[in-house]
């Protein structure tokens, strides 16, 4: 039995050639090229029999990576967060919600001015009988610094929410200094008329178109206003009376009235309400004081702003001559990027064209003589680099210094 057992004949091995240790021109196999199906030579059989054999496991051990994949993964933004509505305006203005503060404060006062000086303008009679009650003719210029603070201030609020960036602050310098010098005028005005109407009748007297050559009217114990006849014409009358033909009188002859009583009863009437309207016109002098106050500081702080923005706006001629300069130095080889970035490669023969290194795969690094320069030997040169000859100036990166180019600022609407 056992002799017509045959051993099956066995298949001839391969013969797997010896390792040998690495030469010297083997320690730069990693920053050569990859060898390919071309490569030639008594080993090359070996070589493709050995990535036969391990063909199976090559899937399960090395990961596939794609050569610019941590810069597309750098370059990749993070999903961010959307921001609230406090967040960019604080990005926009950090010191919006005081100016915002201002502002309002700015348009109560101005509406309140704007309702206590329209009263008294129409309520005014504007008769011979109130001069000297109220000057209502230097009212009415306040109604116009009133309604363009209120615009104004209103405009740079809606602005800031709705764009979510503040106004130029040159031109709330402009209309800010506008405003102020304009709320000092009219101020000054309606204090002329608030301290005539406060002086009315105060002494006494009624004075100006209330006086005749007969008698004037004098302020009685019990708080009204009486005509007192002077003693050397008692027996003349008023010329308020029509019945009287007398004409000596002055300014106290007017189809307003019927009689005397109606004349004295307006003097009085004009007395008791003098209180409330002295008052509201008080009320209508502070908001004129207050919207100048307020543009002063809103004017101020626009020339500060103004400043910081003149500061940090960016120079576009300076940004191109240095990007100019930055790109000639890359050209000449004299500005190297470090590794893990990708950098600019200087312009060859073939007609300037511009490309970038990419990262290296794992397990690989840049070449070391390419990257820096100074570690080729005496005597070599890198491409597109030329000998400098002793004694010259050869280029290279500049010395960081002051620079007075100026950086990106907030954006202004």
């Amino acid at each position: 039995m056992s002799d017509h057992i045959r051993q099956a004949p066995q298949a001839p091995q391969p013969t797997i050639a010896p390792t040998s240790a690495p030469t010297a021109e083997a320690s730069h196999a990693n920053f050569s090229r990859p060898a390919t199906a071309r490569s030639t030579g008594p080993n090359a059989t070996t070589l493709n029999a050995n990535t036969a054999n391990t063909a199976p496991n090559a899937t399960s051990t090395a990961p596939t990576q794609t050569p610019f994949a941590p810069v597309n993964a750098a370059t990749t933004p993070a999903t961010e967060e959307p921001k609230t509505l406090n967040e960019k305006l604080n990005a926009a203005d950090r010191y919006w919600k005081f100016k915002g503060v201002f502002q309002i404060i700015a348009i109560i006062a101005g509406l309140i001015g704007i309702g206590t000086i329209g009263w008294l303008i129409s309520s005014s009679t504007n008769n011979e009988f109130t001069y000297g009650y109220d000057y209502f003719w230097s009212l009415w210029p306040t109604l116009i610094t009133f309604s363009v603070s209120i615009i104004w201030c209103a405009v740079c609020i809606l602005v800031l929410v709705l764009r979510k960036r503040p106004i130029h602050p040159g031109l709330r310098v402009a209309i800010d200094l506008l405003l102020w010098l304009g709320f000092l005028v009219t101020a000054l005005f309606a204090m002329v008329s608030l301290l005539d109407l406060m002086s009315w009748g105060t002494y006494g007297d009624l004075g100006y178109g209330y006086s005749s050559s007969y008698g004037n009217y004098v302020l009685a114990d019990n708080g009204t206003w009486v005509w007192e006849q002077n003693s050397d014409y008692t027996t003349r009358t008023r010329d308020c009376d029509r019945n009287s033909t007398s004409s000596s009188s002055y300014y106290y002859y007017n189809d307003m009235f019927q009689n005397c009583a109606e004349q004295d009863a307006y003097i009085n009437k004009l007395w008791h309400e003098k209180p409330h309207r002295q008052s509201v016109e008080t009320t209508g002098v502070v908001c004129q004081f207050f919207g100048l106050v307020l543009h002063f500081v809103l004017f101020v702080w626009a020339c500060v702003d103004t400043h910081r923005y003149n500061r940090s706006k960016v120079s576009k001629d300076a940004e191109k001559l240095a990007a100019g300069i930055v790109q000639t130095m890359i050209t000449n080889g004299a500005v190297i990027a470090p590794p893990g970035q990708a950098h600019m490669r200087p312009a060859g023969p073939w007609g300037g064209q511009m490309g970038y290194y990419p990262l290296p795969q794992q397990g690989q690094a840049y070449p070391m003589t390419a990257m820096y320069p100074q570690t080729m030997q005496p005597g070599q040169q890198m491409p597109q680099q030329y000998p400098v000859q002793h004694g010259q100036m050869a280029p290279g990166v500049g010395v960081a210094g002051p620079s007075h180019e100026k950086s990106e600022g907030p954006r202004y609407a």
